[in-house]
């Protein structure tokens, strides 16, 4: 079989512009470093805690019981993380809403009497 023998003809263009796409796939590698400060993040907790009177579903800085703490509902804004615990379970964040001041219960039933609610507050400190 003999080889096919291809004619090539010159073409002139006369355009303001041309354009051409290539379809291409480039590799290319990049060494990053980066250092980060080798230190521990320290977190500050505080734990509002009140006794259920089987009723209420709004609890303030006066239903705090002061033997174990005296700084009341803080500021949602202020801290990381908040979680609810009543009764020792603790619950979802669609049953209660937080703002300073005041927990709200958004469940239909309320905790039964003499339930304990501890609202714990856990500040991230970053170095």
């Amino acid at each position: 079989m003999g080889r096919k023998k291809y004619r090539y003809e010159k073409h002139i263009i006369a355009v303001p512009k041309v354009y051409d796409w290539i379809q291409t796939t480039s590799t290319l590698q990049l060494r990053v470093t980066m250092q980060f400060p080798s230190c521990i993040l320290q977190a500050d907790t505080y734990e509002y805690n009140a006794i259920s009177d089987g009723y209420k579903t709004v609890y303030t800085n006066d239903d705090e019981l002061k033997e174990y703490g005296d700084r009341g509902i803080l500021n949602p804004n202020d801290v990381s993380f908040i979680n609810l615990f009543i009764n020792g379970v603790l619950q979802p964040k669609v049953l209660y809403e937080v703002q300073e001041g005041m927990l709200l219960l958004k469940s239909t039933d309320v905790p039964p009497k003499g339930a304990p609610i501890t609202l714990q507050f856990v500040t991230i400190k970053l170095c």
